[in-house]
């Protein structure tokens, strides 16, 4: 925007301006018995609270009606919103006053628990409140500093030197305490309101909290250790963080955005040092690429990965614990796949299917919901998904082609009245496509083939778009992950004109894989297992499958010091559904469709990665400490029970594959 440009914006304008991919939509379906046609609803998150729009007859009037209900909590009026960057910066000038007002010491607001919980400091400290802290929390400061430099987003130093560039200009209300890092009112409080907010309390409540220390050795390794913060009542909790990572005190902390609430009840976030503006080109030396994986921002140096800090909705400090089990789930959360092994409760067992079949046989989140959800990780617009319809082909059609190259008399058989391919009449086709956080084209994946149900196409896109992300982000599972499409399946681009590690700023893979840069990402990346081509199948594609199992680290006699075999179980599920062909690892599936109900069957198989068995296991301390001792895995499997594909299922795809095959061979 131009300095002196003005510009009237819609909500959803404003919201962009103000938000960029932090702003995330979500629109579902509402059916309602007297309307004829489909109502929408919309579901808008922001960083700091979600709001949901009432119904209405088309998307794009729910998502508006969403901006505007935002909008309206945040105090802003789009008809108002004509903004410069001279206004912005005034209004952060404006803002900083405000926030070291009497007013706003007692607001429900985590900046002004800050404010109250710096003011139980003692000396020069005492109501010091970092930059990095009125940076990170105060969402109208960071919305401000958007509209002047949108790349902030990429660098949280950027919103800090803003805001010491508006303090500076309230030099006769804010001092700048040294060594500049934090900001303190000039003028002390009333006693009377300090006194109102109980900050003069002589009672001390011991709060201790486990976090994980990530360090990084003078050998670029990473070592993961748990570390308890005194994090009590009359003690600011920054400074128990910056205290652990040898800084001086808060205000050398740097704050991540928030990573993720699954495994904790208040919000996890990364601490570490604040780089120094003035050595940028040496930054990349010490930099911490564990920590950057989990918050998709660089971190330099140490880092402390904790739960616990202060909400709206109280004044209090909220806080849970986080063990070294949590943390390795979250890395884990952080891809496609792991996303699935999470909401399926097996990590080692479950993999993210390579089809979406029908509504009935998935389990876990639906694709388009995963997509979702692994975008908004990645700081990644939300996905834009366009449905086209195009004629099917009968089978009568497949049949007419095939009699021109073969005698009538053989294709009769095949021939059942009104049969058709799936797809026949009016198909669906479904395209996908990603943007960055500057809305540059990252991934279009366009499906071929054709669909009877339209959700069935918008879910197999978002599965393709998926699995191929997984290609980056499976590290942890990589053995598991097959070739799931043919060049025929669909059309794929991928922009790699962008940086990839600013494209994905969680992920720890910073360059293209040669399967991908090469053009020949189809081909298989698993390895074949010794029994694959001897195995007679008994259990049908497309049947439900009943198992009760358990996982074990293993390790035989022969190699054991003990002389006998070590077992040690990791993970164990008394009854999990699964549809065969698609969505447990292959090594599990291989071995039960071979398998009848109620046989129980022990085999071995190789390790996974190790921050895979780190998360599964119960036990992550105790884990650690053993894993190098371990040379294989263990699965003990009971079938409970299968439920075959229906019989007009099974004979339709029968049909279409053998006039497919017919037609193929002639050919």
């Amino acid at each position: 925007m131009a300095s002196g440009e003005k510009q009237a914006l819609i909500p959803k304008a404003i919201i962009h301006h103000k938000f960029g991919v932090e702003a995330s939509y979500r629109t579902e379906e509402v059916h309602v018995p007297s309307q004829s046609s489909c109502l929408y609803r919309c579901h808008l998150q922001l960083p700091d609270f979600s709001v949901v729009s009432n119904v209405f007859k088309s998307k794009q009037d729910s998502e508006q009606s969403a901006a505007e209900l935002a909008l309206e909590k945040l105090g802003i009026h789009p008809q108002d919103d004509h903004t410069t960057v001279e206004e912005s910066f005034d209004d952060i000038v404006e803002r900083i006053k405000f926030i070291f007002s009497d007013e706003f010491l007692s607001a429900d607001h985590p900046l002004g628990s800050h404010l109250r919980a710096t003011l139980q400091r003692d000396g020069e400290r005492h109501g010091s409140v970092p930059v990095s802290v009125i940076a990170t929390f105060d969402s109208k400061i960071n919305c401000l500093c958007k509209v002047i430099d949108p790349s902030m987003d990429a660098d949280p130093t950027v919103a800090m030197s803003y805001v010491m560039k508006a303090a500076a200009k309230l030099w006769d209300c804010i001092v700048v305490s040294p060594p500049g890092d934090s900001l303190q009112r000039k003028n002390p409080y009333p006693p009377a309101i300090i006194e109102g907010l109980g900050l003069a309390a002589t009672h001390v409540e011991n709060i201790r909290v486990e976090a994980v220390h990530i360090k990084c050795t003078k050998r670029d390794e990473e070592v993961l250790e748990p570390v308890t913060l005194d994090v009590s009542s009359d003690r600011y909790y920054l400074d128990a963080i910056a205290e652990k990572l040898g800084l001086k005190d808060a205000s050398q902390v740097m704050i991540s955005r928030a990573i993720s609430k699954t495994f904790s009840g208040y919000e996890c976030r990364v601490y570490s040092a604040i780089p120094k503006l003035t050595s940028s080109s040496d930054l990349n030396k010490s930099r911490n690429a564990k920590a950057s994986f989990v918050c998709g921002q660089d971190i330099h140096g140490d880092a402390i990965f904790a739960s616990v800090g202060y909400t709206e909705r109280s004044h209090d400090l909220q806080h849970d614990d986080v063990t070294l089990k949590s943390f390795y789930r979250i890395c884990c959360g952080m891809s496609p796949n792991g996303i699935y092994k999470i909401s399926r409760k097996a990590l080692i067992a479950a993999q993210l299917p390579l089809l979406f079949t029908r509504e009935s046989n998935w389990r876990g989140p639906f694709p388009r919901e995963i997509l979702s959800m692994f975008c908004h990780q990645q700081q990644l617009a939300e996905p834009v998904f366009t449905i086209s319809t195009a004629p099917g082909k009968s089978m009568s059609d497949l049949l007419s082609s095939y009699n021109k190259i073969k005698d009538d008399s053989d294709s009769q058989n095949w021939s059942r009245g009104n049969w058709k391919m799936p797809g026949s009449g009016k198909g669906f086709r479904c395209e996908v496509k990603i943007f960055s956080k500057s809305q540059d084209l990252v991934f279009d994946c366009s499906l071929k083939k054709l669909y009877e149900k339209e959700n069935d196409a918008i879910q197999n896109a978002a599965l393709k778009a998926l699995s191929w992300f997984s290609m980056f982000f499976g590290d942890m599972d990589v053995e598991s992950l097959e070739a799931c499409h043919t060049e025929d399946d669909l059309n794929i681009q991928f922009n790699q004109s962008n940086r990839f590690k600013e494209t994905f700023p969680s992920s720890r893979v910073y360059h293209l894989p040669d399967i991908i840069r090469k053009g020949n990402w189809f081909e298989s990346r698993s390895r074949g297992m010794p029994w694959e081509k001897k195995r007679v199948q008994k259990i049908a594609n497309g049947s439900m499958v009943s198992i009760c199992y358990s996982v074990y680290l293993k390790k035989d006699a022969e190699s054991s010091k003990k002389g006998k075999s070590m077992k040690e179980l990791i993970e164990s599920n008394e009854g999990i559904e699964f549809e065969v062909g698609h969505s447990m690892n292959p090594h599990l599936e291989s071995v039960i469709t071979q398998m009848y109900v109620g046989q129980h069957v022990c085999f071995s198989t190789g390790l996974p990665a190790e921050a895979l068995v780190l998360a599964a296991a119960n036990d992550t301390a105790k884990a650690l400490s053993f894993l190098s001792d371990y040379e294989s895995l263990e699965y003990s499997v009971l079938l409970l029970g299968v439920k075959g594909p229906t019989e007009e299922r099974m004979e339709k795809a029968n049909i279409v594959e053998k006039v497919r095959s017919l037609i193929e061979t002639s050919l």
